[in-house]
């Protein structure tokens, strides 16, 4: 006996959505770092709370995306370009972690070194 899905449910495309959300307020803290430093405020509380979402948010939740996305694509349980959103959301999102922990690297090295 096979049996056919009644309908698409929707949890994937609200874990796509729920996982996105570190990555757009990680983006948004960028652009509000970079838009205060031009005008001549230096921000450090936005700075910190983007480098710390980077480095704890942003990997898991990418990796969450690309998962999600290809399962769902895979299993056709969301839209064709809710999915490839989600996974290219998702490798924006780890590129973010890497150059996050890439910074906090190269900042543990001079503060070990020179500190």
């Amino acid at each position: 006996m096979n049996t056919k899905q009644v309908s698409i449910t929707n949890w994937s495309a609200g874990t796509i959505i729920g996982a996105s959300i570190p990555f757009a307020l990680i983006v948004m803290g960028i652009i509000i770092a970079l838009v205060s430093e031009t005008y001549g405020f230096v921000d450090a509380t936005t700075e910190q709370a983007v480098f710390f979402g980077g480095l704890y948010l942003a990997i898991p939740c990418g990796l969450l995306n690309i998962i999600i996305g290809i399962n769902a694509r895979s299993k056709g349980l969301t839209k064709k370009w809710i999915a490839i959103t989600g996974i290219i959301i998702g490798i924006l999102s780890i590129l973010i972690g890497l150059i996050a922990w890439a910074w906090y690297y190269m900042i543990w090295s001079f503060t070990n070194h020179f500190g």
